[in-house]
């Protein structure tokens, strides 16, 4: 007889079940501390115990920190560097900063960016982490800018714009550092500011 055939369905352990929501639990327990110690409060050891797992089990799925880091950080990858194609450069432009303030809004992501601010730019572990993670994925990135030269809005020369610095600038002075959350007409203002100011300077 089968004894399987006997157990119910849901009772059956499914595979991987319990190894996925231990996986979840060490991506989240680094998350927590990358947003309460910033990289260099990340290690293995660590992570393991805010878990409240082995640390065999985290050295058995990473070998370094800057691996689990990568891999806690990629459900923010989407809003950090979307993938927006409106059909218009305003119309990008103001979705890229929409996107940047869903990012600043989120509790833990606003917690890791202000860990990251509060690091002395000479950190070496931060400096690796640009490297390994963000560096990548922004020469990959298909930028507004990229596209509305595609579409023959802006000139190569707008290649030239730092479009991802243009927006955190204002967004992150205001919601991590003054605390005063632009309003919509403010946000409003800050697209059209740097839609038309790319637009005189790289237009066709």
């Amino acid at each position: 007889m089968d004894r399987r055939a006997s157990v119910p369905e849901s009772n059956r352990r499914r595979p991987g079940g319990r190894s996925a929501r231990v996986r979840e639990a060490i991506l989240r327990a680094t998350l927590e501390l990358l947003a309460e110690r910033g990289f260099a409060g990340i290690t293995l050891p660590a992570v393991a115990r805010q878990a409240s797992v082995n640390k065999t089990t985290v050295y058995r799925w990473w070998s370094a920190p800057l691996d689990l880091v990568q891999e806690a950080l990629t459900d923010f990858e989407a809003l950090a560097l979307p993938d927006i194609d409106t059909g218009s450069w305003e119309g990008d432009v103001e979705a890229f900063v929409r996107a940047r303030l869903r990012l600043i809004r989120d509790p833990m992501a606003a917690g890791i960016l202000r860990a990251v601010i509060a690091m002395g730019g000479s950190d070496t572990t931060r400096g690796e982490w640009v490297d390994a993670f963000w560096k990548p994925r922004e020469r990959k990135w298909r930028s507004p800018v990229e596209r509305a030269i595609e579409r023959g809005e802006l000139a190569a020369s707008a290649r030239e714009v730092p479009l991802v610095e243009l927006v955190a600038g204002p967004l992150l002075l205001s919601h991590l550092a003054t605390e005063r959350p632009l309003s919509r007409k403010e946000v409003s203002a800050l697209v059209a500011t740097i839609a038309a100011g790319v637009t005189a300077l790289h237009g066709r």
